[in-house]
């Protein structure tokens, strides 16, 4: 079972509420998103977000880079401290359940929203916001079937996301695990394992798939003894953590040369938004691991709280945005300023998706990892045990370092 570190679970909850507002924001105020590729509602306010770190705050696939690499981190820690593969075996085996059933659920609510147009408001809606880049979602037909084809298999090997936009990290989120377990299984207590690291995050640079080895590698690095990246230095994770923050909020819209990203839009990076914020996720996930201090700020019951209910949050708020949010938008445009029934609007959206994630997190969440934990006990963990499993097990090991050997010494 994935041990739970608090300040790591209060993270991920702040992130996971970042996702949300992001969502907001593109929906009902793209411009604060996507700068001057979107009509502006607010005057200069949504340009100075869009060109600045005001931006941290929606800053959606900032947060989702924080998410893989925590992934990478929290997957593989204890194997490190342990050195059992058992860990391994047991995360990559019930991987796939764990996120199922949560998904399942979240795809079939989505279908039943549909099936009654709850989602024709949020057509309606971006055709005032003049977001272009989203109008074509919801405008699918209804099919059950469909909608658990995708839930079963779509959502985590082809990277649909018809009923659920969100859920195109779940194809990352499945392979970048399933990545980390192997290398971690196969090469963890190598002593030239970052060779295999290092050859594994330059093929996947430019990929989500590179923030999975990064968090692997800091939990290699943090579950050793004796560690020369550990540090208490108060300067020195102040520097990381505001040049990390400054990576995070690098824009997803346009970034101009005389604009204050502009020197970091040099042609360097293939995908400059996905390798700045990538390489932002990991200077904050380094800084946490060091600073007792920010570890109690994100150990606290809000963000631990928050954490708690991340995973259910994420797959149902776009829903809620795109159905509720929208349908009171459109109620309060009529007779409100803009930014006032864009304020309302989401405020009163998050009073209803925090209750309805904790409900999600409690009776669906909790049960996806029930499952996975009882088909691991009950099925996987009895057969590995065996005396065959182990000798197999060796001779793949001793064959795999035997073609090392003759590779690379």
């Amino acid at each position: 079972m994935t041990e739970k570190i608090n300040y790591l679970d209060g993270l991920r909850g702040i992130a996971a509420i970042n996702v949300m507002i992001m969502h907001f924001f593109i929906i009902l105020i793209p411009a604060i998103i996507y700068s001057d590729r979107m009509p502006s509602h607010l005057g200069n306010l949504e340009r100075i977000f869009s060109t600045t770190p005001l931006g941290l705050i929606g800053a959606g696939n900032f947060s989702v880079c924080i998410f893989f690499v925590l992934s990478g981190y929290v997957l593989t820690q204890k194997y490190f401290r342990t050195k059992d593969k058992k860990i391994i075996i047991s995360g990559a085996v019930r991987r796939y359940i764990r996120l199922f059933v949560p998904v399942l659920a979240a795809t079939v609510l989505s279908f039943l929203l549909a099936s009654i147009g709850a989602f024709h408001y949020y057509i309606e809606t971006v055709m005032i916001s003049g977001n272009n880049n989203y109008d074509s979602y919801w405008t699918f037909t209804p099919d059950i079937v469909d909608a658990i084809k995708q839930a079963v298999w779509g959502s985590f090997f082809t990277g649909s996301d018809t009923y659920n936009p969100v859920l195109w990290t779940m194809t990352v989120e499945f392979y970048g695990s399933m990545l980390v377990f192997v290398l971690a299984l196969l090469f963890g207590v190598q002593r030239n394992r970052w060779t295999f690291y290092l050859a594994a995050a330059v093929f996947f640079f430019n990929s989500y798939y590179f923030a999975f080895i990064i968090g692997m590698g800091l939990a290699d690095i943090f579950n050793n003894k004796a560690s020369v990246f550990k540090t208490d230095n108060k300067m020195i994770l102040s520097v990381i953590l505001f040049s990390g923050l400054f990576l995070g909020s690098y824009p997803i819209g346009t970034v101009t040369s005389d604009s204050l990203y502009g020197f970091l839009n040099n042609g360097f990076f293939e995908i400059p938004k996905l390798t700045y914020h990538i390489l932002g996720a990991v200077m904050i996930m380094y800084v946490l691991l060091n600073s007792q201090w920010l570890q109690k700020v994100f150990s606290s019951p809000v963000p631990v709280f928050l954490g708690k209910i991340s995973y259910s949050l994420y797959l149902i708020h776009f829903l809620i945005i795109s159905s509720f949010t929208c349908a009171l938008f459109l109620v309060l445009h009529s007779i409100l300023p803009y930014w006032i029934a864009v304020f309302i609007s989401c405020f009163l959206s998050i009073l209803l998706i925090i209750p309805l994630s904790y409900l999600f997190y409690k009776y669906i969440d909790m049960v996806g990892v029930g499952l996975s934990e009882i088909f691991y006990n009950r099925v996987v963990d009895p057969i590995i045990s065996s005396n065959s499993w182990n000798i197999k097990q060796k001779y793949l090991s001793s064959t795999i370092f035997g073609i090392y050997n003759k590779m690379f010494k």
